[in-house]
């Protein structure tokens, strides 16, 4: 084969398994900014995150998949897929929003987003989840679980004074927020293989692999070979008994 040709052919075989064995990552969703500061609003807010970097030492969300165990054979079409989420902020005052959570089995080319009630901040937090799949095919499968936070912390406030025009009834006291943000995501797999074939108990192959007349001749040869053995030691026993007889006779004379 051409060099050529077998490259192409390696292409087209990873272009062919890229879909089954990676997955879209969750859409990070950012923190909206907002501003309240109306004319007639002394109590007006200004907020204002920004995305940065993870810091260094931000832990990632740790996802720990319990059942089932790596490299299983499962008898069934059927599988629960049982694991643990664990958010853990770097410090205290950078509070956790989980923004998603979802799988990609190895048989569908779609990413599969979990419906999990979990958007309230927080700092540390272990959830216990489950997934329940029908209908896998049987073969090597693998599933790979996919978790993405939003980490936010204040970095600062200040009061700022807000003129509309000359006078004290044009002016606006105003709480500006500061604050950054960062998303990080974490990811964990489980292989497997589905055999739902039935097992059947091998019989016992009692044929010896030759024909009717082999059979026959080699019947026969053992009826005369025992004939033969029979015969033998029937006059071994007779000759025996006449050489006694014989020597009996002799001493009585």
């Amino acid at each position: 084969m051409k060099p050529r040709i077998a490259l192409l052919i390696s292409l087209l075989i990873l272009f062919l398994l890229v879909p089954s064995i990676s997955a879209t990552q969750i859409t990070n969703v950012a923190p909206t900014p907002y501003s309240t500061h109306y004319k007639d609003d002394p109590y007006g807010t200004n907020y204002s995150p920004s995305e940065i970097a993870p810091p260094n030492g931000t832990k990632p969300p740790i996802i720990t998949i319990t059942a089932p165990i790596n490299n299983t054979v499962i008898a069934s079409s059927n599988l629960t897929i049982a694991f643990n989420l664990t958010l853990e902020e770097l410090t205290s005052n950078h509070p956790i929003t989980l923004q998603g959570v979802c799988y990609k089995p190895s048989w569908q080319s779609e990413n599969v987003t979990l419906q999990i009630d979990s958007h309230n901040q927080f700092v540390n937090k272990t959830l216990s989840l489950s997934i329940t799949l029908t209908d896998i095919p049987d073969g090597a499968q693998t599933i790979i679980i996919y978790a993405n936070a939003l980490y936010e912390y204040e970095t600062g406030r200040e009061n700022k004074q807000i003129s509309y025009g000359p006078g004290e009834f044009l002016k606006e006291d105003l709480l500006y927020i500061y604050s950054n943000y960062y998303f990080i995501d974490g990811s964990s797999s489980v292989e497997f293989t589905i055999d739902t074939a039935p097992t059947t108990t091998p019989s016992v192959n009692t044929d010896s692999g030759l024909d009717y007349t082999t059979n026959i001749f080699l019947y026969t040869i053992g009826i005369i070979t025992l004939l033969i053995v029979a015969a033998g030691l029937l006059v071994y026993h007779k000759k025996t008994q006449t050489q006694l007889n014989q020597e009996s006779l002799t001493k009585n004379f």
